[in-house]
């Protein structure tokens, strides 16, 4: 009984974790290039894969679909543009939450230029974006175009979320540094005051004197520097 508790539990988990991704519905779109035959399938199959490897997302090759009913549409054209409220209409028809558009372009010396967008189909904004050069020659050169494209378009909001803990680091750093200075100097003041003190005590009025003015400037620069590295890192609340 407890063997199967644990299973339905673990089964549970997997489909709750398999909901929970947000589904994106790949359209290959455009002419397929005549030297290239097959490589809409090849490469829409490869990248719904891709993606489905993703912690964050799920995806399916719905070209043939998308095309089914875009050309529904008199004015619909094979030529990859797809208007903003074709995109909220065809994320509502096939329950996605994101439209991956692929376009193909032909190049010279035989190569080919792939552009891929992430689209948001409620608001039509553009997510993310992904190209790469290739000859297409091979399926094993589509499916390593395939692979490193779906990376880049899905791992973006991971290289932009990177570079805002970097950001955050770099705050923290140049405001402990402010911290630390600040403290050092007025740790000098204290020691200058306790230099001042002697030097009254022996007599040695022009060397006190001195340290006054050293205590001072230490104290205000420290003073500052601790303000200054404080309200940098108060920036990380913010």
């Amino acid at each position: 009984m407890k063997k199967a508790l644990i299973v339905l539990l673990t089964l549970f988990c997997c489909f709750a974790s398999a909901d929970s991704k947000l589904r994106i519905a790949v359209y290959m779109a455009g002419e397929e290039p005549k030297e290239v035959v097959g490589v809409h399938k090849v490469l829409g199959g490869e990248l719904a894969k891709a993606i489905n490897r993703s912690d964050r997302y799920s995806a399916v090759d719905r070209t043939e679909a998308i095309l089914n009913q875009l050309t529904k549409e008199h004015k619909f054209q094979r030529s990859g543009a797809v208007s903003d409220d074709q995109i909220k209409a065809l994320g509502q028809q096939f329950g996605a939450q994101y439209l991956c558009i692929v376009e193909i372009s032909a190049l010279q010396g035989n190569s080919y230029y792939l552009d891929m967008r992430l689209v948001n189909v409620v608001t039509a904004e553009l997510v993310s974006t992904a190209t790469a050069n290739s000859d297409l020659k091979y399926d094993a050169e589509m499916v390593r175009v395939a692979q490193q494209t779906a990376r880049e378009l899905v791992d973006m909001e991971g290289i932009k979320k990177e570079r805002e803990m970097a950001k955050k680091r770099a705050i923290l750093v140049t405001g402990l540094g402010l911290d630390i200075l600040g403290a050092g100097a007025i740790a000098y003041g204290f020691y200058e005051n306790n230099n001042v003190k002697s030097f009254k005590k022996a007599g040695e009025y022009k060397n006190a004197e001195y340290s006054v003015k050293s205590r001072d400037r230490a104290y205000i620069a420290g003073g500052l520097l601790l303000i200054l590295g404080t309200g940098v890192s108060l920036t990380l609340l913010f």
